[in-house]
């Protein structure tokens, strides 16, 4: 899934995985250490290290050598 903001993508994961209902207890964001969390030290987690603009320019970067190594 593509999303325009790293707001849009702090919202999709805070609703869809880190709800009241769906959240499993641990960050399951690839790469990142299972560690067991409360859910709002896990939003505030999502926020940190994976939802502000340089950690999503990171991970585009990333997958970006990852698929020019794979052709």
């Amino acid at each position: 899934r593509w999303f325009q903001t790293p707001s849009q993508v702090f919202y999709h994961a805070a609703t869809e995985h880190g709800g009241k209902d769906v959240y499993p207890g641990q960050c399951l964001w690839e790469g990142c250490e299972p560690f067991q969390r409360q859910r709002f030290s896990f939003i505030t987690h999502l926020q940190d290290k994976h939802c502000s603009r340089d950690a999503l320019l990171a991970g585009l970067k990333q997958d970006e050598q990852g698929q020019a190594g794979n052709q």
